[in-house]
């Protein structure tokens, strides 16, 4: 890999901290010494602004400073600094996100994640809608637990929101470039203006490059490149203190080559058969009937045994070997690999304070398309290529209304719509070694086939406290859900040059029109009690729902073997009992907040990859109930005027409490020589598994140490330290599914001189300087051969930044 050279004494000021913004005056080392308090930090999750440590939740906080300072500017690297939180990514397709090992990976356009994604108070439908560089954030606030009696979206796992920097009525102008690692290059520019005494706006902009850090050997060149850019423009009117609109509009575009996966592991592998035999005589004509031959469909090492697995099955057809240490980063590909996107998003915020009570009505619409075009049998050989494009629109409505602060009760009440329109059109082109390879795919063929999936969402929503005495507060909230959708696959024959062997999986499949109307009720109930002014105690019951949905993949459809209604999963619902603890000590100094959490979710969404007809095809269904539980820590220290801490950490004991998945690929089914023996074929009960992407133990460290070495100039230095342990990809925990814990370093160290109304900032950094190899997700491709999503590796570079 290429780097970008720096002299090893640049090397040797590694360490980060907060990053200031325009105008922001630079404390005189008397002020510093002075404040030694940890800042004061604002959340919105209950729709009002409160201190974070005012709320009985479970919430952890990060301001935009922070992830500027560890540059974090993608939204799969949030768990570095959130160790509740866990994001699964190979592309913005798929992509997810899970709090409190809760959530799942469909890649599929009929069913929103367990998990809810929101930027700037509206709901995104995807994950993938949020994969693009976090530009100019104000903060970044992770809700855990079932969300739904205040937010416009129900969710069974929590919330992820996401708020950006709004315009302000002075003058706020930056540019900044970074260079790193791998021709990595980084541009921004923002610029904040008062048009006049009632309008504001305020424009930033990005661009992003990095050659990426998956070497595919069959051409030398980089996978996994990034080429993203993006802008958001915002007008703010202010026209008195009782009204304000805040007009949101963005573009992003990305064309690059992530998702390009590297090979994993081999787990054993009984191929289909390629050839007939006699299976019987027919009655009428006494001819002899043709059938798979399952003879050779046994345990390794019996006689006649065809069990292998997909890296000797490649290169026994001629592939180049693809033997490598997963830690290498390396792939074998001889077609191109390349993700292109394009988002497009309008939102407005409108406030009135009406005697008091407060009036939002917030107004969003949101395209986005995604156009791939991939090697799919990951080999050199011509087998398979193509993908799935998808385009994604949405619209949403909500409106909410907030009575005065009181010292008896206090309310928030809204209604909430949304409407969503997802289509997706897969195509996939076979060459003449797809059926050898695959042992399902023909050859020289063509198969497509469509999906399309509409929502509309309606929901009445209210909470409200009672204040029972200056301690005692008492909360209820209540929420009720309609959702309608309908959705439809059509399956196209598939496009060959000859016969061959039938397969309901290749053939032409439409389900008409289908329809789910889906109703709920979310509730929450919390106690909280100040056991002193600066100890809050909480006990929260609540539950929420999430709607059902349809799997809408167009090619390999499991409804052409299984039926139609295998196609309809369920409404998966959660109910969650906590109890937690917010304190400051030590004047302010010291904050110590911690959760105990017990979760159940039944009918739990997920994707499982399955043989059907003697065919591996993926499958998106209700696996069964699982539990989570365990316990959380946040703590922030201000250790002296200069040096600040951080701990966050998170235990979390996931598992399934029944259900069943397919056999763990080195289970061989069956008694052999039948149509159901083979390795990870048949079912298999998880009751007791753990669930897929939740690790037992995560945690998060860092120190930031600020100081003025004369008037007008600052120092900065931080340092970040994340650790999370093992898990599997796989639902039905096979060992090749096993992706190792990792630790990642984050260091960086600047100086920052000030000059008036200019400011200078010069700053050396590193992401993840130890080079830990590591994996965000796993896939099973079909043949038992699990593909990793590879995580970035050490990154080393320079940004200059010049506030005006």
């Amino acid at each position: 890999m290429k780097y970008t050279r720096l002299g090893s004494s640049m090397i040797a000021l590694f360490t980060t901290c907060s990053i200031s913004h325009a105008n922001d005056q630079l404390p005189s080392p008397q002020e510093i010494v002075s404040d030694a308090a940890l800042e004061t930090t604002h959340v919105t999750a209950r729709r009002r602004l409160e201190k974070e440590q005012d709320v009985p939740a479970a919430i952890s906080v990060l301001s935009g400073e922070q992830l500027e300072a560890n540059r974090i500017y993608q939204l799969q690297d949030l768990p570095q600094l959130l160790p509740n939180l866990t994001v699964q990514f190979q592309h913005p397709r798929q992509s997810s996100i899970a709090i409190r090992g809760i959530g799942s990976n469909p890649a599929n356009e009929g069913l929103e994640g367990s998990a809810g994604l929101y930027i700037d108070n509206v709901f995104l439908g995807r994950p993938g809608l949020a994969v693009f560089d976090l530009l100019d954030i104000e903060q970044a606030d992770l809700l855990r637990g079932p969300q739904g009696t205040l937010f416009g979206k129900n969710t069974t796992a929590g919330v992820l929101n996401i708020t950006t920097r709004k315009p302000v009525f002075t003058s706020e102008n930056s540019a900044e470039a970074s260079l790193g690692s791998r021709d990595y290059t980084q541009y921004k520019a923002m610029v904040n203006q008062a048009i006049n005494d009632v309008a504001a706006f305020r424009i930033a902009a990005y661009k992003t490059h990095d050659d990426g850090w998956v070497k595919n050997t069959y051409d030398g060149k980089n996978l996994n490149e990034i080429n993203r850019t993006g802008v958001r423009g915002q007008l703010l009117l202010k026209p008195s203190d009782a009204f304000n609109l805040r007009v949101i509009a963005e573009h992003h575009e990305e064309d690059s080559s992530t998702g390009s996966l590297v090979p994993y592991s081999y787990a054993p592998w009984t191929p289909n058969p390629t050839s007939l035999t006699v299976i019987g005589i027919h009655p009428v004509t006494l001819q002899p009937i043709f059938g798979p031959d399952y003879s050779h469909s046994t345990p390794a090492g019996t006689a006649n045994s065809n069990a292998t697995n997909a890296l000797t099955h490649a290169n026994n057809l001629g592939a180049s070997n693809r033997d490598y240490d997963p830690k290498d980063y390396k792939a074998t590909l001889n077609s191109r690999q390349r993700v292109r996107t394009k988002q497009d998003a309008l939102s407005a915020e409108a406030n009135w304070d009406i005697n008091g009570y407060t009036l939002t009505s917030i107004t969003a619409w949101r395209r986005w398309a995604f156009k791939p075009n991939n090697d799919m049998d990951r080999t050199d050989l011509d087998a398979l290529t193509g993908g799935t494009n998808v385009e994604h629109k949405q619209y949403s409505q909500e409106v909410r209304l907030a009575s005065p602060l009181s010292d008896t009760f206090d309310y928030v009440l809204g209604g909430f719509y949304y409407y969503q329109d997802l289509a997706n059109h897969e195509a996939y082109n076979s060459g003449p070694a797809a059926l050898a390879l695959t042992t399902i795919y023909p050859n020289n063929s063509k198969l497509t086939g469509t999906g399309y999936a509409k929502t509309n969402s309606y929901a009445l929503f209210g909470q409200g406290t009672w204040h029972l005495t200056d301690r005692l507060d008492l909360t209820g909230g209540l929420r009720y859900t309609l959702e309608k959708k309908e959705a439809r696959v059509v399956q196209d024959k598939a496009v060959t040059p000859g016969p061959i062997f039938p397969n309901p999986l290749l053939e032409f499949y439409d389900t008409g029109v289908q329809h789910q109307t889906d109703e709920s009720i979310s509730t929450l109930l919390t106690g909280s009690y100040w056991i002193n002014e600066h100890i809050l105690g909480y006990t929260t019951l609540s539950s929420s729902e999430k709607s059902g949905g349809f799997n809408v993949n167009g090619v390999a459809s499991p409804g052409s073997v299984l039926g139609t209604q295998a196609l309809n999963i369920d409404p998966e619902k959660a109910k969650n009992l906590e109890f937690g603890i917010k304190s400051s000590w030590l004047d302010q100094r010291l904050i110590a907040n911690t959760s105990l959490f017990l979760t159940k979710v039944r009918d739990y969404q997920a994707a499982t990859n399955t043989a059907i007809n003697n065919s591996y095809t993926g499958l998106l269904t209700n696996v069964g109930d699982i539990t989570s539980k365990g316990l959380e820590l946040d703590m922030r220290g201000q250790v002296n005027s200069h040096l600040t801490v951080n701990f966050n950490g998170a235990y979390t004991d996931a598992r399934f409490d029944r259900g069943t998945a397919p056999t763990p690929a080195e289970e061989f089914n069956g008694p052999g020589g039948t149509a159901e023996s083979g390795y990870g074929k048949g079912l298999r009960s998880i009751a007791g598994n753990r669930v897929n992407g939740a690790s037992r133990w995560a945690f998060s460290s860092g120190a930031q140490w600020r100081w003025n070495p004369t008037d007008n100039v600052e120092h900065y230095t931080s340092a970040q330290y994340s650790w999370r342990s093992e898990t599997y990809a796989d639902i039905n925990n096979s060992r090749y599914s096993k992706i190792a814990g990792y630790s990642i370093l984050n260091l960086s160290s600047g100086i920052r001189m000030q000059h008036g109304r200019h400011q200078w900032d010069v700053s050396i950094w590193a992401r993840n300087l130890l080079d830990k190899r590591y994996f965000l997700s796993l896939t099973n491709t079909g043949s038992n051969a699990y593909m990793g999503s590879a995580g970035q590796p050490r990154t080393i570079g320079v940004t200059l930044r010049y506030d005006f």
